[in-house]
């Protein structure tokens, strides 16, 4: 494992559940490293982009962003700390759903004091601003992700930013459109499943993009498809970039205080593929989103949100796709 850099944040405080690699092996899956890049450059890059095979992590590509300094959170707190941000509080150290609705979580306050209770090393509870439009907090000169993406990117794109305690978690889940993660403080580990093991993901029956499974406790009795899949996992480090292909399932946990930026793109999953692994999950899934295009699309009643960031359910998705042709209606952030 890559030492962390001096200036990459506190020592790693978090236990062996924050980092699912040892728990997937010791139960006796296939977990391998995500493919390192055989050219860290913006043209290995968008090589890879261009070829969708595999998802690909780039070391260092991000070095030369001014981001890597002036978005250290000692730095946003003495430059940006009066800005009021929502962020998630005492968020729960275990389990797959919320307890409680996200919005029970959520809490207005200044920057400086949300960077206070995210360096605080005494914190039990993991603290996140999260899901953040970049744009609305940060320069995002800092960070030029037009050049690492060369003519990939274009309208539709769209950046979020990521800054939170150690212990914060976002939970296998799939996006609709093809994502750029970029590491810029503190560490994480990605851990990856490509779309093929969609099935060895356990979606949700009413939410096809959010897994089931909790990769630091694998539970192969209930989840026996597990043993037929391939994950991919790997410790990200300041400036480092991972490339995550449409559809590929990822998890991400953070072993310090971090600060991430990740940057969606180019054409989005189509519902066809969605409406192809739904009939591949049988009946139990069917019936689930028939009564959510029913209940959450027709009659337009309100959906728990108690995954991390709540996408619209399946049954709800297809029914905006039906009228509307946008599968990503209520969730990709730039449709």
């Amino acid at each position: 494992m890559t030492a962390v850099p001096a200036s990459a944040g506190p020592a790693q405080r978090s236990d062996s559940d924050q980092d699912p690699r040892e728990a997937l092996r010791l139960a006796g899956l296939d977990v391998r490293p995500i493919p390192r890049a055989a050219e860290h450059t913006p043209a290995g890059l968008q090589q890879a982009v261009k070829q969708r095979a595999v998802p690909m992590i780039f070391n260092g590509l991000t070095d030369e962003w001014p981001a890597r300094k002036s978005w250290e959170p000692e730095h946003l707190r003495r430059t940006r700390g009066h800005q009021e941000v929502t962020a998630l509080m005492g968020l729960p150290t275990d389990g797959v759903l919320y307890p409680q609705d996200q919005q029970l979580y959520e809490r207005t306050l200044p920057l400086a004091e949300f960077i206070d209770v995210m360096m605080d090393e005494t914190a039990v509870a993991p603290s996140y601003l999260a899901y953040q439009r970049a744009a609305d907090l940060l320069d995002l000169s800092d960070c030029d992700l037009a050049a690492l993406l060369g003519p990939a990117d274009g309208p539709g794109s769209d950046t979020r930013v990521w800054i939170g305690s150690a212990g914060t978690r976002s939970m296998l889940h799939a996006d609709l459109k093809d994502n750029l993660f970029c590491q810029i403080w503190g560490r994480k580990t990605v851990t990856l499943l490509s779309w093929e093991d969609s099935r060895s993901a356990y979606p949700f029956p009413d939410n096809l993009v959010n897994s089931q499974l909790d990769l630091a406790h694998p539970d192969l009795a209930r989840f026996p498809r597990l043993r037929d899949a391939t994950f991919y996992s790997t410790t990200v480090n300041p400036g480092d970039v991972v490339f995550i292909p449409r559809g590929c399932w990822h998890d991400i946990r953070s072993h310090t205080p971090s600060v991430s930026v990740n940057h969606w793109f180019g054409p989005a999953q189509s519902f066809t593929e969605y409406l192809a692994l739904l009939a591949r999950l049988g009946p139990e899934y069917w019936r689930r989103t028939a009564s959510d295009f029913i209940g959450h699309g027709l009659f337009g009643r309100r959906e728990e949100t108690r995954f991390f960031f709540s996408p619209p359910s399946t049954g709800k998705r297809l029914y905006h796709a039906l009228r509307t042709g946008n599968f990503n209606h209520d969730n990709d952030p730039s449709a």
